[in-house]
């Protein structure tokens, strides 16, 4: 009995312990569970770190160094003329330092004589200037004399005509006295007529009245004849002063045709004489001098009897820079919220530094500046390009000798200030920096952000 009862004991408790051994091997071991409540805890942390610590939303570029001034960048000395390099100044190498008007080089024109020639050209175009010009004023003076000469001719045509007119008229008055006369003579002679053949008058009366009517029609008839003469008279006056007035007009239009012929011919002469007066310069000016203060970069000719071409490039010169900027092209999707005035940090090759991207306030190495000039249009690439100038209030970039045109840098113009977990978000999702008016942005901010087109 009592060895059954202990074999019943030992029956239950022995699973009993083996389950607990069990559960005690498939446990996490205490550093594991140490760990996963540390990392529960900073992953709530950053959640809340990200929602409340600040970031700096910048646009990124690259470019390079370059003048801000268009007239101190890289400038090539192009050839005057067509000719053979004759002459090049001592010591001219690339990397030596020039001033502006120093002599370089003197390029002559292929044909010795050739600035005589053009001498002689100009001389005798100097001549046929001269000429039509002494023609011009010749014609100008038969203007004036045909156009008096008409004046006068017109003036005694009309006063032949005027006489023609007055004449006309005078005849033309007399008509009504020539018609009454006649019209009276006809009333007495039919008046004693009718009283001849009732027989109260004699026959040798009716005559004379039949003789006086008839020379009363002949000087009617008279008259009428001679105002016919007159109108065909004044009709000829007035054909011949029309007549004048076209041979005169005729002669005085020549005339001014031939002068503005002559003077058309002196225009072409100065014309081509200004074309030989700078042909003739541009042969005087063989020599080459330096445009502004700077550094040989680039000498394409370096030695005497060299044939160029004209506008050939001769050498290329790096002038001194009294401003500096920075190049920058930045993306299409970021330059509507770039804005003149906006700080730039800047990173130039050669120069060690360290950016951190949303803090640039613990950047090591870099340089402040301010946009100074956005392009209207892009580099054809959707990149658009603007310039950075200096800005000397906060820090001064480095010394012409480590920053030389055309250094490469990197530069990011800053924008906003926003949620550390706002621009995660918004680099996961591929937005652009602003999307709508909504999003959240410091109240201190100065610059508040461009609406986009909806």
């Amino acid at each position: 009995m009592v060895t059954n009862r202990a074999e019943n004991r030992f029956e239950t408790i022995a699973p009993s312990h083996n389950q607990g051994a069990a559960i005690h091997l498939v446990q996490s071991p205490r550093f594991a569970r140490w760990l996963a409540k540390v990392l529960l805890f900073g992953l709530i942390v950053s959640i809340f770190g990200m929602a409340l610590l600040r970031w700096q939303q910048t646009s990124r570029g690259r470019g390079q160094v370059v003048a801000y001034a268009p007239q101190e960048r890289q400038q090539t000395v192009q050839s005057p003329i067509e000719g053979i390099v004759a002459r090049i100044a001592d010591g001219l190498v690339e990397g030596v330092e020039v001033k502006k008007g120093d002599f370089l080089l003197e390029v002559s024109p292929f044909a010795a004589n050739m600035v005589q020639q053009l001498e002689g050209q100009l001389r005798e175009l100097q001549t046929k200037v001269d000429t039509a010009n002494v023609k011009a004023e010749a014609y100008g003076q038969n203007v004036a004399a045909f156009a008096e000469a008409l004046e006068f001719a017109i003036n005694a045509a009309t006063e032949m005509v005027s006489a023609a007119e007055a004449k006309l008229k005078s005849k033309q008055r007399q008509v009504s006295a020539y018609t009454a006369k006649e019209l009276q003579a006809r009333l007495n002679y039919e008046r004693q007529q009718r009283l001849f053949e009732q027989g109260l008058k004699p026959a040798k009366e009716i005559e004379k009245l039949k003789k006086e009517w008839d020379i009363s029609k002949a000087d009617l008839e008279s008259i009428h004849q001679d105002i016919s003469g007159l109108q065909n008279e004044l009709t000829a006056k007035q054909e011949q002063l029309e007549e004048k007035r076209r041979v005169s007009q005729t002669k005085i239009d020549y005339a001014r045709a031939m002068q503005q012929d002559a003077l058309g011919n002196a225009a072409t002469a100065r014309k081509e004489s200004a074309d030989v007066q700078i042909k003739l310069e541009q042969m005087q000016r063989t020599n080459v001098v330096a445009p502004r203060d700077g550094i040989v970069f680039r000498l394409n000719v370096n030695e005497r009897g060299a044939t160029v071409k004209k506008n050939d490039p001769l050498l290329t010169i790096v002038p001194n820079v009294t401003q500096k900027a920075v190049e920058l092209y930045v993306n299409g999707n970021d330059m509507p919220l770039v804005q003149l005035g906006q700080e730039v940090r800047l990173q130039f090759e050669g120069w060690p530094a360290v950016q951190f991207a949303g803090w640039p306030s613990i950047a090591v190495g870099t340089f402040s500046g301010k946009v100074a000039t956005l392009d209207a249009t892009d580099n054809g690439k959707g990149e658009f390009r603007i310039l950075i100038t200096p800005n000397e209030a906060e820090q001064k970039w480095p010394p012409n000798r480590y920053l030389r045109q055309g250094v490469r840098a990197n530069g990011w113009v800053m924008l906003r200030r926003v949620s550390l977990g706002y621009e995660i978000w918004r680099q996961l999702n591929g937005f652009p920096v602003i999307i709508s008016d909504s999003e959240p942005m410091d109240k201190d901010s100065k610059s508040k952000p461009p609406k986009l087109p909806k």
